[in-house]
């Protein structure tokens, strides 16, 4: 059985969480209005690391929330919260603790994993991450290479809150927390291993307790970025930025951590060529 794998996430406030990883993201920026109207905040810097094994029933999240020390907790499969290529997790203490969703994915040849983890939100605050991590030996392709497939993201934005925990209908709603919202895509990227150049796009982003469609995020190229030795690189996006990780001999996956201000997304695409292709290689094989 492949060991666990272990993620450092800067969550909150965009900041060095010390730990040295170059794959930690916080969130900066105006969020954006929800569907049922008014907004929401983001703040509060802290650290944690998620652990699982693909497939798992649960997953182990530790943070050190409010700097009152480090906690950990089971994240319990949830199926119902699953997006394409992608399994979720969530965990809530009691009916006035906050609400977190994890949604974790582990490209088809086990060379990379990924993770974002978000809470829906309580007293205006949301705590939030996201991290692609290498497994095992790494090695570059050459000439130019595409990668295709899904992505998955958690918004600021307030989900209708199924999966809450009941609350007794005399508390105040100022006290109760929410449940972050499920944000679905495709991603494309086109790499040029000759001059380590990257761009591409997610497109068709959709909230998916909405149905609402979101805006495509273009990931803008970076030209001599890619490290020789690991294959990690980062760039600039529409309203954010990435950090990403090749894995695998040759290259033949590619994981990607997105910050887009309000929204933590991850993907964990394949090489077009390698099973699990996404339909859209066939138009560049």
């Amino acid at each position: 059985m492949r060991k666990a794998i272990s993620y450092s996430l800067c969550l909150g406030l965009l900041t060095a969480c010390g730990d040295g990883n170059p794959f930690t993201f916080g969130v900066t920026g105006v969020p954006i209005d929800p569907p049922t109207g008014g907004e929401v905040a983001i703040g509060l810097a802290t650290d944690a690391n998620v652990a699982f094994f693909a497939n798992a029933q649960t997953i182990t999240v530790e943070f050190i929330p409010l700097d009152q020390g480090t906690f950990s907790a089971t994240y319990d499969r949830k199926v119902n919260l699953d997006v394409p290529g992608y399994q979720a997790y969530s965990y809530q203490d009691d009916s006035l603790d906050r609400m977190f969703v994890a949604i974790v994915a582990e490209s088809p040849d086990a060379a990379i994993q990924a993770a974002t983890v978000m809470d829906g939100g309580q007293f205006t605050k949301f705590f939030g991450g996201a991290i692609v991590t290498q497994v095992g030996a790494y090695s570059a392709d050459t000439g130019l290479v595409s990668y295709a497939g899904t992505y998955a993201g958690l918004s600021n934005i307030n989900a209708p809150g199924a999966e809450l925990l009941p609350v007794d209908p005399s508390i105040d709603p100022a006290l109760l927390p929410a449940q972050p919202t499920r944000v679905t895509g495709d991603v494309f990227i086109n790499t040029d291993f000759t001059d380590n150049t990257i761009d591409g796009a997610i497109t068709n982003q959709e909230l998916v307790e909405y149905g609402t469609a979101m805006p495509d995020v273009f990931l803008m190229p970076t030209t001599g970025n890619i490290n020789a030795t690991n294959g990690s690189f980062e760039g600039t996006a529409t309203g954010g930025s990435y950090e990403d990780q090749f894995g695998g001999a040759e290259a033949t996956s590619v994981g990607g951590a997105v910050d887009l201000g309000q929204e933590y997304g991850i993907f964990v695409l394949a090489q077009c060529g390698p099973p699990g292709d996404a339909a859209i290689c066939a138009n560049v094989n």
